[in-house]
């Protein structure tokens, strides 16, 4: 009876497996028959927590990950530095202070680590700025003989060699420099009128450095977004700036990628010290003893996890490249941009056993990055049988859709709001989701990767939505 019983459910169990697999079969073929998805390149793949596939189209096709690529560097720097890292900046004091002068004998170092939340957007409530102020307040000194020194000296400021020129000068193509401050972006705000056409006018630059130069050739477009973009390079001070933005905007703000992250940390250096009424001399070091060092502050930057949260979360390309570096460099390998990530594709060579991918970068905005749907969920169930911190990091650190991050509006009042965390990957002709459905406390791997698609994003989203609806309704 009980051996009845048994064959009965086995047989039950097997019969809805079959039943949901065509289901899903039936619902890729449809999606697949948009006029849209016709002529584009699409790869898809569907996994149980066990690593069964459940649906997969093109799955071992090579694609363009766009941003999906930071989930591999997100994990690689999870399994690389320590759980409690910390990117630290120190402020030295070099030389003697005369308590009666007031003055600092020697130079004020700050010695940076390509901390890139220093002075971050993303995290308001830290600030090596205003601990900076406090130090100084503290040391009630109204001279400093030296010079600012920003250490290391040499000025190292990285763009990847496989970056499109038409990115680099726009905010999310700044690159990687250990002096990092305030994203490597600064916000030129514009004023346009309500003639289609006519010229605009820049009213600020913030943060602003003497030598840093914006040519405006801006101009009133019909459009209510910002169609603006800048050209220019590491150390290249002019940024030329063409497009459109909005008619009838008043402090309008554009975000483009600095020269040089060391002169603008420098600068604003130099204005703090003015506003407390500090002297910078800028006298020679011969005049004071430059054997006494002292440590003034050391600053933290935010927890590891944060930061992994910033890369994934807002699909941060100058986070994750600045992550990418520091796991890379802490194995004692000092490499440049571009070797960085042959390090990267090594690791998931070796612990995914797979080969078939190449790896450009850190964040994805290479168009020479290649990986597969396959690959990517092989990843996913990988990260599912990490050790607890990473696991949980990891999970953490991902959008959940409908409600944060870049998923935010994806699914929003559908069955998959807060039922799919993930990442999403776009730039031109590109669109991917890779992450987990989860429904009855189970994980469901799953990525879909669309490239060469011309009509627009949105039409693409929207129909990558009502499938992965419909694939959450069958699971």
């Amino acid at each position: 009876m009980k051996r009845a019983l048994l064959i009965f459910v086995f047989q039950f169990v097997s019969t809805l497996s079959f039943f949901t697999q065509d289901s899903l079969e039936y619902t890729l073929s449809y999606f697949l028959s948009n006029e849209e998805i016709i002529s584009s390149y699409v790869g898809i793949e569907l996994r149980k927590e066990n690593g069964e596939v459940l649906l997969m189209r093109h799955s071992k096709k090579l694609f363009v990950p766009a941003s999906l690529q930071k989930l591999f560097t997100s994990s690689y720097t999870l399994n690389t530095l320590p759980d409690d890292f910390t990117f630290k900046t120190y402020v030295m004091v070099e030389g003697e202070i005369d308590s009666i002068s007031n003055t600092l004998k020697g130079n004020l170092i700050i010695q940076t680590s390509g901390d890139p939340s220093l002075e971050s957007r993303f995290f308001k409530t830290y600030s090596f700025i205003s601990a900076l102020n406090s130090a100084l307040k503290k040391l009630n000194i109204k001279f400093i003989s030296g010079k600012i020194i920003i250490s290391p000296e040499i000025n190292d400021y990285q763009i990847n060699s496989q970056w499109l020129w038409s990115d680099l000068g726009n905010y999310y193509g700044a690159g990687y420099s250990p002096h990092t401050f305030r994203d490597n972006y600064v916000e030129v705000f514009f004023k346009s009128n309500n003639k289609i056409g006519d010229s605009t006018s820049i009213l600020k630059i913030e943060p602003s450095e003497n030598t840093f130069v914006v040519d405006n050739h801006v101009i009133v477009g019909s459009s209510n977004r910002d169609l603006s973009f800048a050209f220019g390079a590491p150390f290249q001070n002019i940024r030329l700036m063409k497009g459109t933005i909005p008619a009838n905007k008043n402090n309008y703000p554009v975000k483009i990628s600095m020269h040089n992250p060391k002169l603008f940390l420098k600068s604003a250096i130099e204005k703090e010290c003015t506003q407390l009424g500090i002297q910078i001399l800028n006298k020679h070091s011969k005049l004071f003893d430059s054997s006494i060092i002292d440590t003034l502050i050391t600053y933290d930057s935010p927890p590891l996890k944060d930061l992994i949260t910033c890369v994934n979360y807002h699909s941060n390309n100058n986070y994750a490249e600045h992550l990418l570096m520091k796991s890379v460099s802490f194995q004692n390998k000092m490499v440049n941009l571009d070797d960085a990530s042959v390090f990267l594709e090594l690791f998931w060579k070796e612990k995914l056993g797979l080969t078939d991918f190449t790896f450009k970068d850190g964040s994805g905005l290479s168009r020479h990055n290649l990986s597969s749907p396959n690959l990517f969920n092989h990843f996913l169930n990988f990260q599912l049988n990490s050790k607890p911190f990473i696991k949980e990091t990891f999970l953490n650190s991902l959008p959940v859709a409908g409600v944060s991050g870049t998923l935010k509006f994806l699914g929003e009042g559908t069955p998959i709001e807060g039922n799919f965390i993930g990442k999403s990957g776009s730039m031109s002709g590109v669109r991917c989701y890779s992450g987990y459905f989860t429904k009855n406390s189970n994980y469901f791997p799953f990525t879909i990767m669309i490239n060469n698609f011309i009509c627009s994003d949105y039409l693409i989203r929207k129909h990558i939505e009502k499938l992965m609806i419909d694939i959450y309704s069958k699971l």
